[in-house]
C-alpha cells in the first residue's frame, strides 16, 4: 500500500486562471526518499501543501482528484490528525516559529501532544543534536541567522517524530555544515523507515544523500519520474545539477551564458578600519575587520552561518555601528551620515523578504524607494518596469507581493533596491530558494549593470561565487580568513577546510584540469571538458 498516493490531482488557486497543478499522478511507498525537482512556480510547494492538508483545508481554490496519506483521504481528514503523520518544514521558516527561546521552540510541538515531560526532553535532545543546535539551545530565536532558523525549523519537525516528512527547500539558507547535517538527517530518516520528500533546487547536495527516486515537475505537471539520478541531465540548463551533468548536457545543447567584461576596481566606496561589533551577552560578531570595497568590484562574501557575513553587511550599510573601529563611506565616517545618505552609495537586500515587503502591489513596492530618495516621477515610471522585466516580475507588477512564491518574493526585494540605483548593492543570499534558470538570469542581469556599479554577494554557494565574482572574502568566527581572487581563494584546500566550505563538483572537476592551482567557472569547465575552441583558460 502506498504511503502517499496522488490520483488525477488538479488545483487552481482562487483568483488564478492557470492551474498550479494539472492531472498529477504519483505513488510513493513507505520508506522512499524522493527528490522533487523543478523550477520556481513548477508546482512543488503546491504539491507539498496538498499532501500535508493545507490544500484544501486552508488554501481556497478549485480542487479535483484525490490525495491519500497512509490510506486516508487528505480532503476528508482534519489537519490535526494529518499533522500526527505528516511533518512539514516550510520554505518560509519564520512562519513556523512561536517561542522566543530555541529549546522552548523545539519542545513546543511534543509538549502539545501531552507527552510525559521525560519523553518530551528526550525528543528535544535528539532533535537538537540531529540539527546541530547544541550551542544555540539557550539563544533567542529572533537572534539566529537565516540558516540557523532553518535548522531550528527542521528540529521542530524532528521532535514531532512523524512517519512522513516533507521538506520545502530545506537547504536554501544552510551553510556547508548545515547541508552535511541535513544529508545525514535524510539518510537517517530513510534508515528508520520514514517516508521523505524533499523539494529542492540544490539537487547536487540532495543527490549526495542518495534519494531512491527523482521526480521533476514543470508547469504543474510531472515531466520525469525515475530512480536514475542522471535523469537530471536533460534539465541541466534549467536546474542546478552536478557539474558532470552540465558537461553531458552540453554535448547535445551547447551552453549559452551572457558574457561581460571583468570590471576594474576604482574609487573606494566603503572602507572598514579595524571594525569590531559585539552583541549583548559578549558575543563577538566581528573582530578586527579591515578591508575596502571599490567601485566596479564584484565581491563574494563567504563563510558558515555565524561567521559574521550579515553583520559585516549591516555595518557597511550603516544599519549597525561598530563597537570599535570605523566604517568610511567614500571617506566619510558612517556615524556622521544618515541611513538615506549611505543608501545612495551602498544598500542591502535582506535575506528574509518579510523584512522588506509591505506595499499593496509589486509596482508600489518597486516605486517606494525611488520616491523616498526624491527621484522624478518620470524616472520612476521608466525604471520600475525596467527592473521588473530584468528580474522576471513583469507579470506580477499589479498583484500583491504576498501572493507570490518565495523565489518571486526574493526577486521583488532585489528589484525594489535596484530601482534606487545605489553604487554598490549588498545581496544577502539573493539566490536562496530560487531555481537555476532564475538564478542565472538574475545574476547575468546584476553583472550587466554598468561598470560604475559594484555588488557584494553574501552566499553559501561557492559555485555562484566562482561564476559571478572576481574577489572572494572568506570569513570565519568574525574575522577575515582569506581575501583575494575568487578562482584562487576557492582552490585552496586549507581555506575550504577551515571555513567548512564544501568542495562542489565544479571545484573538484576544475582542479583536475588546472592542477589544483585555481578553479574554473561552469562555462570554462564545460568548454575545457568538451574541447571547445576559444575556451577561456584559467
Amino acid at each position: 500500500m502506498p504511503e502517499i498516493e496522488i490520483k488525477s490531482l488538479t488545483f487552481t488557486y482562487e483568483n488564478r486562471e492557470t492551474p498550479a497543478l494539472g492531472n498529477v499522478n504519483i505513488s510513493i511507498g513507505k520508506g522512499e526518499f524522493v527528490l522533487l525537482a523543478g523550477q520556481s512556480g513548477s508546482g512543488k510547494s503546491t504539491l507539498i501543501k496538498c499532501v500535508n492538508g493545507l490544500i484544501p483545508h486552508r488554501y481556497v481554490g478549485a480542487y479535483t482528484g484525490e490525495v491519500r496519506v497512509s490510506d486516508r483521504p487528505v480532503a476528508g481528514t482534519n489537519l490535526l490528525d494529518i499533522s500526527l503523520t505528516v511533518g512539514t518544514v516550510l520554505q518560509e521558516v519564520e512562519k513556523q516559529m512561536v517561542s522566543p527561546m530555541v529549546e522552548d521552540e523545539v519542545a513546543f510541538g511534543p509538549s502539545n501532544l501531552a507527552l510525559p515531560l521525560a519523553i518530551v526532553g528526550e525528543r528535544v535532545e535528539r532533535a537538537i543534536t540531529s540539527s546541530g543546535l547544541e550551542d544555540l539551545r539557550s539563544r533567542f530565536t529572533f537572534a539566529l541567522s537565516g540558516g540557523q532558523k532553518q535548522r531550528l525549523a527542521i528540529a521542530d519537525i524532528l521532535a514531532m517524530e512523524p512517519t512522513i516528512v516533507l521538506f520545502d527547500e530545506p537547504l536554501a539558507n544552510l551553510d556547508s555544515e548545515g547541508v552535511r547535517l541535513m544529508q545525514d538527517t535524510f539518510r537517517k530518516m530513510t534508515r528508520e523507515g520514514r517516508t521523505v520528500v524533499v523539494a529542492e533546487h540544490r539537487t547536487e547536495e540532495v543527490l549526495k544523500a542518495e534519494p531512491s527516486r527523482i521526480v521533476v515537475m514543470d508547469q504543474g505537471r510531472v515531466v520525469a519520474d525515475s530512480t536514475r539520478p542522471d535523469v537530471l541531465v536533460e534539465f541541466a540548463d534549467v536546474l542546478k545539477v552536478p557539474a558532470e551533468y552540465k558537461i553531458l548536457r552540453s554535448r547535445t545543447k551547447p551552453m549559452q551564458r551572457a558574457s561581460h567584461a571583468v570590471p576594474q576596481g576604482g574609487e573606494d566606496l566603503v572602507e572598514c578600519r579595524d571594525v569590531a561589533i559585539e552583541y549583548s551577552g559578549g558575543v563577538k560578531a566581528l573582530d578586527g575587520i579591515s578591508l575596502k570595497i571599490r567601485r566596479g568590484e564584484r565581491v563574494a562574501l563567504l563563510g558558515n552561518n555565524g561567521a559574521g557575513k550579515s553583520t559585516l553587511a549591516l555595518a557597511m550599510t550603516g544599519l549597525l555601528k561598530p563597537t570599535r573601529g570605523s566604517v568610511l563611506i567614500k571617506g566619510r565616517d558612517s556615524r556622521e551620515m544618515a541611513i538615506s545618505e549611505i543608501a545612495r552609495t551602498i544598500a542591502v537586500v535582506f535575506q528574509s523578504p518579510f523584512l522588506m515587503l509591505f506595499s499593496k502591489t509589486v509596482r508600489d513596492e518597486l516605486a517606494f524607494g525611488p520616491k523616498n530618495i526624491g527621484l522624478p516621477k518620470a524616472e520612476i515610471t521608466r525604471i520600475v518596469p525596467e527592473a521588473a522585466r530584468e528580474c522576471g516580475l513583469e507579470h506580477l507588477l499589479d498583484g500583491s507581493p504576498y501572493a507570490t512564491s518565495f523565489g518571486e518574493k526574493k526577486r521583488v526585494c532585489v528589484a525594489s533596491v535596484l530601482t534606487m540605483r545605489p553604487e554598490c548593492v549588498v545581496l544577502d543570499e539573493p539566490t536562496a530558494g530560487q531555481d537555476y534558470a532564475n538564478c542565472t538570469r538574475f545574476m547575468d542581469f546584476i553583472n550587466s549593470i554598468q561598470s560604475a556599479k559594484s555588488f557584494i554577494i553574501i552566499t553559501h554557494d561557492p559555485d555562484l561565487a566562482i561564476d559571478y565574482t572576481d574577489r572572494s572574502i572568506v570569513m570565519h568566527e568574525g574575522k577575515v580568513l582569506a581575501d583575494g581572487p575568487t578562482k584562487k581563494v576557492l582552490a585552496r584546500d586549507s581555506v575550504l577546510r577551515e571555513a567548512a566550505i564544501r568542495e562542489t563538483s565544479l571545484i573538484s572537476l576544475s582542479k583536475r584540469y588546472t592542477g589544483g592551482g585555481s578553479v574554473l567557472s561552469t562555462e570554462e569547465l564545460v568548454g575545457v571538458a568538451s574541447g571547445q575552441p576559444g575556451t577561456p583558460q584559467p
